[in-house]
């Protein structure tokens, strides 16, 4: 189950939602499904579908900056605290804040990667794991 409220037990068939959210958690496994420097940078992370009846969820956030690993099984990504933000300074400098990115921040108790942006954007849907995710466009990958 994840915290997004209203999609808890949604089971393909349900009502697709996109959301803005402040907190996420979710035990399933998520990968970094995309990234792009065109455009506004943007990255996308994504828990595939694991059954036909089952849900896709898609994480988006535009980006100035980020530390990702390829794959989280669970993720938790909330608010940087100030001590968040100073470490993430104390590496990238103060621009990486310059026009005002938010610090999303994975780890419930430990920073185990961040990314500095826009808001983070849920999407929950029963579409392929191969079809778009309904996001602004991502250009192709080569």
């Amino acid at each position: 189950m994840t915290d997004i409220p209203g999609t808890e037990d949604m089971e393909c068939g349900g009502t697709e939602e996109l959301r803005v959210v402040e907190t996420f958690r979710s035990p399933r496994t998520f990968t970094v499904w995309q990234y792009t420097v065109a455009h506004h940078q943007r990255m996308l992370l994504r828990s595939p579908r694991r059954t036909a009846s089952d849900t896709r969820i898609d994480l988006h956030a535009g980006v100035r900056a980020m530390l990702l690993r390829p794959s989280y099984e669970g993720i938790t990504i909330r608010p940087g605290t100030d001590a968040d933000r100073a470490r993430v300074v104390s590496v990238l400098g103060p621009e990486v804040f310059d026009r005002g990115g938010r610090l999303h921040v994975i780890g419930e108790d430990r920073m185990t990667g961040f990314i500095v942006g826009g808001p983070l954007q849920v999407r929950e849907t029963c579409a392929a794991n191969d079809e778009p995710s309904g996001f602004l466009p991502m250009p192709e990958t080569a």
